[in-house]
Order: C-alpha cells, then sequence, then structure tokens
C-alpha cells in the first residue's frame, strides 16, 4: 500500500501541489441541464474539462458524459488584484444513455465550446465561466423500442445552441 501512494505522489505530487485541478457545478444548456465538473488546468494555454450531467431519474432516466479540451488566450488585460479573465475554444465529445416507458438509447456527439472565465483572486482559487455550446457537428443515435426494434442514425447537425455557466474551486 506504501508503494502505491509513493507512486501517486511521485506521478501526482507537482499537480497537486500546485493546485491545477478543480471540481465544480455547472447549469444550463437552454434544456435546464445540470451536473457536475472536473476541471485541469494543463497550464496557462490549455486545459480539459469532464462533464457528468443531465441527470434525470425516474420514468425517464438519461444521464451523460462529456469531455472538453480548451485552449486559453488571455487577450483581456486586468489588474491582478481582479483576477485574470482568459477566453477558452475547443471540441467537446459527448456520450449520453437514456430510457424511458418503452424506450432507451444512446447518443455519441462531437461540438464546440467557447467562453470566458473570471478567475478569481482568493484562496483557494476559484472560477466563474461563460460558455457557448455550438449544436452537435456529428450525432450518432441508437434507439430500442418496446418491441426491441433497433433505430440508428447519424446527423451531421443536430440540436441548439447551448449555454453553459459553470463553476469551479480548486482544492487539488
Amino acid at each position: 500500500m506504501k508503494k502505491i501512494a509513493l507512486l501517486l505522489v511521485l506521478c501526482f505530487g507537482a499537480s497537486f501541489a500546485q493546485k491545477n485541478n478543480a471540481l465544480g457545478l455547472w447549469v444550463g444548456d437552454f434544456s435546464g441541464g445540470w451536473g457536475l465538473d472536473y476541471k485541469r488546468l494543463m497550464g496557462k494555454e490549455n486545459t480539459l474539462d469532464i462533464y457528468l450531467g443531465n441527470f434525470e431519474l425516474g420514468d425517464n432516466t438519461s444521464v451523460g458524459i462529456g469531455a472538453g479540451y480548451y485552449w486559453l488566450f488571455n487577450l483581456i488585460k486586468a489588474d491582478a488584484s481582479i483576477g485574470r479573465f482568459p477566453l477558452h475554444i475547443g471540441p467537446n465529445v459527448g456520450f449520453g444513455f437514456w430510457s424511458g416507458t418503452g424506450y432507451s438509447g444512446v447518443d455519441i456527439g462531437v461540438s464546440v465550446a467557447g467562453g470566458i472565465s473570471w478567475f478569481t483572486p482568493t484562496t483557494p482559487t476559484m472560477d466563474v465561466s461563460l460558455e457557448l455550446v455550438s449544436p452537435s457537428s456529428g450525432l450518432w443515435h441508437e434507439s430500442r423500442d418496446n418491441n426491441n426494434d433497433s433505430h440508428t442514425s447519424f446527423e451531421l447537425f443536430r440540436g441548439n445552441l447551448g449555454l453553459r455557466l459553470l463553476f469551479h474551486v480548486y482544492f487539488f
């Protein structure tokens, strides 16, 4: 057990010491989506976000997971005492499962997201982001009805323009 702990410290110690990893919440997508979020600052110029969300339980069930890789651009110059405001843009990939009375399905989609973040000058570091998400620019859709008939489709553009509000706290 001590060897495993030592290996984890060696592999991730530098990133934990710098507090580049955040946990957070997001709401939005015009459809009322919400979820949890993990954000990893990969440096001053890029970041990785992993989204878990669109939870619905009961007669209708849905859950999704997505990942986005963003390039950061520090175009907005502001006094350091009020934080920093990087712009970001990059691709998103998402996987969703949904089911209800008499049907179920899986969706896999690709989109582009971009927005602005405010990194607060507080301890611990926090950020608030506003993101605009494009409609899926490639969506594979598989569904089954209550007769176990399968329906598969691929659509080049599907969905609406989305908007997400994200809040992160950099714990580790």
